[in-house]
């Protein structure tokens, strides 16, 4: 037993776990990773979603109605965030809620280094060819740009 406590504390190299998630299956299976590894390292987890905003063209009058539904989106947001933080928790581990606004793997990136992670746990939809080049791939901007190892999980078939 005391062997399994040294060698856990001479790996201890995961203080700061990032989490992104755009609530899809994907990211559900990368967020039972995510922890899994914190239990493991006792690691602060910072549990992440970027709202991407719509883009705005010219004079935009949206009125009332579009400017509810974009608050109602931020609110469902920030509601789910919390319920999958929720599970983390009574899991015994810190997790923290972030929600940003902006690029998606821009924005991840940023996080990770301002709270200096050491490792980012994402889901990937493992799309290929066209589809991958016409819609780009947040995972694929991650893992080049990350200042720390990143970690993707696709959902098996």
């Amino acid at each position: 037993m005391r062997a399994a406590v040294a060698w856990r504390m001479a790996i201890d190299v995961f203080h700061r776990i990032v989490a992104p998630t755009d609530f899809s299956s994907c990211a559900e299976e990368a967020w039972g990773l995510a922890q899994r590894t914190a239990q493991m390292f006792t690691s602060e987890t910072l549990l992440v979603h970027v709202f991407v905003e719509p883009p705005v063209y010219g004079d935009w009058n949206g009125g009332a109605a579009a400017w509810e539904v974009l608050v109602e989106a931020e609110k469902w947001v920030a509601d789910e965030l919390e319920k999958w933080a929720d599970e983390g928790r009574k899991r015994k581990i810190r997790v923290r809620t972030v929600v940003r606004k902006g690029s998606p793997s821009a924005e991840i990136v940023g996080l990770a280094s301002e709270e200096r992670a050491d490792l980012v746990v994402m889901g990937t939809h493992g799309r290929g060819g066209v589809s991958r080049a016409l819609l780009g791939s947040v995972a694929d901007r991650v893992i080049r740009t990350a200042p720390c190892p990143v970690l993707t999980v696709r959902k098996p078939d």
